[in-house]
């Protein structure tokens, strides 16, 4: 009997030491804290936004190049335009990876253009005069400003051909304008004149990732500016003046070379910790 109750005593005694030691376990060693959060910087901009640069040379193109009003034995026999250069900036979104917006503004320089005519009985016998010529020459220039959609179609090696369309406004203006008559060689001159209309334009080109965030690019580009006129030309007596010289259908084709700066993602907000830990 003393045998059995000092063996309970010590059973006693043991769990009681046990249990002392894991509440010391628990005391010395509290449970980890949470995972920390971590703030994401500031973005001033969303993560499709980009800007863009471009900068190329445009092939002008026209219907014909003459004067208005029209006069009775006067005829338009030959025109031409030089090319010219532009520089542009823009901004736009992407959307995803096959769809992206842009809005651009551009500079075009002046260009020469001029167009030759002749007059007389030759043209229509019921002009009343002797026949001649004049040679009229002047500058175009401006801006043109689009809102453009484009479709990328695929990356394969860094390479993404795309298509795309604009439609907007250009301010044209036509300036130092000059009739120099061919058999006198008397000469005058007319006024300076702005056009703002619709312009639009259709894209096809190919992007290159030079980093995750800079594209560059290279595109083909028609754009379609509409018809134009000078000032008024004057003349010292009366006769055909005054008039204005018409550009009928004006038209370029542009190749473009250009960067894109694509705004990185925001980085992770929450850096996940461990959720349990064991004993």
């Amino acid at each position: 009997m003393l045998r059995f109750k000092t063996l309970c005593l010590a059973g006693i005694a043991a769990t009681l030491s046990a249990g002392g030691a894991f509440a010391a376990d628990m005391i010395g060693h509290p449970p980890p804290p949470p995972p920390p959060m971590v703030h994401a910087p500031p973005l001033d901009v969303g993560s499709g936004f980009y800007l863009r640069g471009d900068l190329g040379a445009g092939i002008y193109g026209h219907d014909k190049i003459d004067t208005r009003p029209s006069l009775l034995g006067l005829r338009s026999i030959d025109s031409s335009m030089e090319g010219t250069g532009f520089l542009g900036v823009g901004a736009g979104y992407q959307f995803n990876s096959f769809l992206r917006t842009d809005a651009t503004i551009e500079y075009r320089l002046a260009s020469k253009h001029s167009h030759t005519d002749t007059y007389g009985p030759h043209v229509d016998p019921r002009y009343v005069g002797a026949s001649g010529g004049n040679y009229i020459s002047g500058k175009i220039g401006g801006f043109v400003g689009l809102a453009n959609v484009y479709v990328d179609l695929g990356t394969w090696h860094r390479i993404t051909p795309f298509v795309g369309a604009g439609i907007g406004f250009s301010s044209m203006t036509m300036s130092d304008t000059r009739d120099i008559n061919v058999v006198s060689g008397a000469s005058v001159r007319g006024q300076d004149r702005t056009r703002t209309q619709l312009a639009w334009a259709v894209h096809a080109g190919l992007g290159y990732d030079l980093t995750s965030n800079l594209k560059a690019e290279v595109a083909y580009r028609y754009l379609h500016l509409g018809d134009q006129y000078s000032g008024n030309v004057t003349c010292p007596t009366a006769g055909s003046c005054p008039y204005r010289v018409k550009i009928s259908g004006l038209h370029s084709h542009d190749i473009k070379f250009g960067l894109r700066y694509v705004f990185a993602d925001a980085p992770v907000a929450y850096a996940p910790g461990p959720l349990m830990r064991k004993y």
